[in-house]
């Protein structure tokens, strides 16, 4: 991973108005998280009533695992990269990601009997907890992080034009926060234009309601896509 991200680098002279913007396109590049996209639409859904601060939460703990990465990469961080690129290098870890998003797809097609249709509904979560959202961050950060190549990129970058460390960790901090821009833009909608987007997921909530378990595996279909798509990503990184 060094190696290529060493190749890619360009000449230490140039503008840092150019870098800025090479940043910028890199923080663009990263801002289509699957899984922070996934469960921002499930809170949408799910939790409409306390969507802001679950949110929140979800995206502070993803985003703060980022930052911290950030800060070790940027500090002397050789030996943490040599570490995530041996990581990123184990092809068995992308097509494991890539096969078991490939069966979790194909089971959300299956048509349960009633005995497993009884089980399923009883593993629905009724509510979210703060407790649960920090796990989810959690999990969705260790999963995802390993193929944030343009975020390591636009570190070592940093580092390869010697910008200085505290604007380095404004400009990491703003990177973070384009991350996750897509979910905080659907948070301003909702609480901008609540009645009217609640009306929309209200009509989206009822057809949910009226199958619950094919709603429960389309959800299925959706975290086995987002599997799938790390693992494509994990393979062109």
């Amino acid at each position: 991973m060094i190696e290529s991200i060493e190749a890619l680098m360009p000449s230490s002279s140039i503008d840092t108005s150019i870098a800025l913007l090479i940043i910028s396109i890199c923080a663009l590049i990263d801002i289509l998280s699957p899984g922070v996209l996934a469960v921002t639409a499930y809170l949408l859904l799910t939790q409409p009533n306390q969507l802001s601060s679950r949110l929140l939460v979800f995206l502070f703990i993803t985003q703060f695992g980022y930052f911290v990465v950030g800060l070790f990469l940027y500090f002397g961080g050789d030996s943490l990269l040599k570490g995530i690129g041996k990581l990123s290098e184990f092809d068995f870890i992308n097509w494991f990601y890539i096969l078991f998003g490939a069966a979790i797809v194909l089971i959300s097609f299956s048509k349960p009997n009633d005995t497993t249709k009884k089980r399923l509904i009883s593993f629905m979560p009724q509510k979210t907890t703060m407790k649960g959202m920090i796990i989810l961050g959690i999990i969705v950060f260790l999963i995802e992080f390993v193929t944030a190549l343009p975020y390591f990129y636009s570190i070592l970058l940093m580092n390869h034009l010697t910008i200085e460390p505290s604007s380095s960790i404004f400009i990491i901090i703003g990177y973070n926060l384009v991350m996750v821009l897509p979910s905080l833009l659907l948070l301003g909608v909702n609480i901008m234009f609540k009645e009217r987007l609640q009306q929309f997921l209200n009509k989206i909530r009822s057809k949910l309601n009226e199958a619950p378990i094919s709603s429960l595996l389309v959800a299925i279909g959706v975290v086995g896509a987002v599997f799938f798509n790390i693992g494509i990503r994990g393979i062109l990184n």
